[in-house]
């Protein structure tokens, strides 16, 4: 018909129960005008609410045609039927429907969030009020549907239904749960609605009362339509309904951006409801991005302490070591004969191009004494040049200098184990006295600290002099003094109480090499080689009696053990996270369970399937980035307390913080998604039915 509004054409609806088939409705033939008011009756099982619920796009028949306003809707997908009813329809239904916890001016505005285009929340309330004025309930506007009686809530759900303005109005047994006082009430309304502003009114109900307001009485019985009894249209609605927009449903375009804000004002709403329980779900997020921010950080400090340590070495440093000995065909370590000497550090300083800088060293163990204390310790015999090459500051006093060397000098430097072990607290070593192997030493200077090295041992345990001090007055190898021949009574030896003469053997323990830029240790290593080659005539077959070492394996193996313990730390504190994403995807799972029925309610006023899904993510979002956002605040304080308390070196790192966020923001959209994909592809008719 060229007016209708509503036309079915062998319309059938077929469920599955028990695994038999269940015709509810068999062959519907109805066609309703525009701005007409049909009642449909019917005994219990008759087809009526299925009916209603294909007329109002929330089921599909199984076979048969239905148009509305010309249209036919079987090939419009989800998103276009939701926009039907978003726009086009308004529900009215038996239990009201509305959502629990929830104002009733917002109840109101509810379809104005999904209807499109976007519209500011004053806005949408304003409108809801001004409805809720006009029934009646503007004193009620801020109360939940658990504070209004049964007519109160039944004027709210008209409100809501009209809040679009829709050009159908679809009410399924609207006063089945009223008084008789309050059921005319509603149908006054109903009916001025009708006849005042044109509205096209599909109304259910078994009661004959109630359908006597209607214009047409359709009724049905086994799924078929048994009669159809028919009075003249009210001329006033027609005429209303002229200026009234026909034609298919409008495809408003949304904004994704706008969609987001408005939707992350109901989720945060949602999540309001249950403060409790949604801080409960943050806390897992809240521990897992605590512990993350907690641990990186140890581990970034013990990471930049260990790579400290190995600078502190020298980036362009080559050691050279003596070589092994070789006895009875047994090979010994390292170091196990003296094979280094001056002589050898001295032509590696001369003739290698690439050498900026040589230093050697003898080591041995000594005890000294300061007063009625005593500690034995690292005597080490350098030249000027060691600390440099070291890069070992002086926290007091001055260095060792060529002077010193030259000279002899009985002055020494001592390290910071070594100064607390022989001094009292806040008292200053320079210009102190030490006995070392019974010669009297005085104190220069106090090496910075520099803790233990990367294999344990105590860095600042020891105390340095020049190398010729220690070779000629204080650590060299003494021997028996010789026999005097009768020549010698011209040549008197000095006195010697002891009845020994320190040997000059001008050998050393230890050769320390500085590349003049670290580019060039590979150079200088072989440049290095060639060398003590030339002078100990080996190479050529000949095993060497030296080893040349450089620092890069151990930076690089010291380097990768900091990087192993920092990202185990990370992937401990990581599994908090995870623990704290399952939290939110099982919590979420309850809660559209429980919130079945509210989302049946959402897609039956306009929503779309991507409005539930978004909502669901942004509340997963909302409890992550919650929980993100304490944990990192306490992750910060947690690792300045452990740094402050245990002494323990943690570096937070603003990548490390950001980082810990955005896991926490993606843990929360991953562990979200399935709920909220299950809560978007819910039917609405099942979700509305659901108990």
């Amino acid at each position: 018909m060229r007016n209708s509004v509503i036309e079915l054409e062998k319309v059938t609806r077929v469920y599955a129960a028990g695994g038999m088939p269940v015709a509810a409705l068999r062959g519907i033939d109805l066609s309703i005008e525009r701005g007409a008011f049909v009642a449909i009756m019917g005994p219990s099982g008759s087809g009526k609410s299925t009916l209603m619920h294909i007329l109002g796009c929330l089921d599909r028949p199984s076979s048969g045609t239905y148009r509305l306003e010309g249209h036919p809707t079987a090939p419009l997908g989800d998103g276009a039927l939701a926009t039907i009813r978003g726009r086009r329809i308004g529900f009215v239904f038996q239990s009201f429907n509305l959502l629990p916890r929830t104002s009733a001016v917002e109840n109101v505005a509810l379809p104005l969030l999904y209807a499109g285009p976007v519209t500011p929340r004053a806005h949408r309330l304003g409108r809801a009020r001004e409805l809720l004025a006009r029934l009646g309930l503007d004193s009620h506007a801020g109360k939940t549907p658990n504070q209004l009686s049964g007519g109160q809530q039944q004027r709210v759900a008209l409100a809501r239904a009209l809040v679009n303005d829709p050009a159908i109005l679809l009410a399924d047994e609207p006063t089945g749960n009223l008084d008789s006082a309050t059921a005319v009430e509603i149908m006054e309304g109903l009916r001025a609605l009708n006849r005042d502003e044109g509205v096209t009114v599909v109304l259910v109900t078994h009661a004959a009362e109630i359908a006597a307001y209607a214009d047409r009485i359709v009724t049905l019985r086994d799924g078929r339509v048994a009669s159809d009894r028919r009075t003249p249209p009210t001329p006033c609605g027609v005429a209303r309904m002229a200026g009234r927009p026909a034609g298919g449903p409008e495809q408003p375009a949304f904004s994704s951006l706008p969609l987001a804000a408005m939707t992350t004002g109901t989720a945060r709403r949602a999540l309001a409801t249950n403060k409790l329980r949604s801080a409960l779900t943050s806390l897992g997020i809240f521990i897992g991005v605590a512990a993350l921010i907690a641990m990186t950080s140890l581990g970034q400090g013990a990471r930049e302490a260990v790579r400290q340590q190995v600078a502190s070495l020298g980036t362009s440093l080559v050691i050279v070591l003596p070589g092994a000995t070789t006895a009875n065909g047994v090979r010994a370590g390292n170091a196990s004969a003296a094979t280094l000497s001056v002589a050898d550090a001295d032509a590696i300083g001369r003739e290698d191009s690439v050498v900026k800088r040589v230093s050697y060293a003898n080591r041995q163990v000594a005890q000294v004494q300061y007063g009625n204390r005593n500690w034995s310790t690292a005597i080490q015999g350098v030249t000027p040049a060691y600390l440099e090459i070291q890069k070992w500051r002086i926290a007091a006093g001055r260095s060792l200098t060529k002077e010193d060397n030259e000279q002899a000098a009985m002055v020494c430097v001592i390290g910071q184990t070594v100064y607390r072990r022989l001094f009292a607290e806040h008292e200053s070593p320079v210009g102190a006295s030490l006995l070392v192997n019974g010669r009297p030493l005085r104190i220069v200077g106090l090496l910075a600290p520099r803790g233990q090295s990367a294999l344990g041992n105590d860095q600042d345990d020891m105390l340095m002099l020049a190398f010729n001090t220690a070779e000629r007055k204080v650590t060299g190898v003494a021997v028996p003094a010789p026999v005097p021949s009768p020549l010698a009574t011209q040549f008197p030896p000095s006195p010697n109480p002891y009845g020994l003469q320190p040997k000059l053997t001008g050998l050393v323990n230890l050769i320390f090499v500085e590349a003049r830029t670290p580019e060039l240790i590979p150079q200088a290593m072989r440049e290095v080689t060639a060398t003590l080659q030339r002078r100990h005539l080996t190479g050529s077959g000949r095993p060497d009696d030296f080893t040349v070492r450089d620092l890069s394996q151990i930076a690089a193996t010291a380097e990768n053990s900091g990087r192993i313990i920092a990202l185990l730390l990370a992937v401990v504190a990581s599994i908090s996270l995870l623990v704290g994403g399952i939290g939110i995807m099982n919590i979420l799972l309850v809660s559209v369970t429980e919130r079945t029925r509210e989302i049946g309610i959402r897609m039956a006023l306009g929503a779309r399937r991507r409005h539930v899904l978004l909502q669901f993510l942004i509340e997963a979002s909302l409890l992550s980035a919650m929980g993100g956002a304490a944990g990192l605040l306490v992750g910060i304080g947690a690792s300045a307390a452990i740094s402050y308390f245990a002494h323990w070196p943690t570096i937070i790192r603003p990548a490390a913080v950001a980082g810990s966020f955005a896991a926490s923001a993606a843990i929360g959209i991953l562990f979200g998604y399935y709920p909220a994909h299950r809560a978007a592809r819910l039917d609405p008719i099942d979700a509305l039915r659901f108990e």
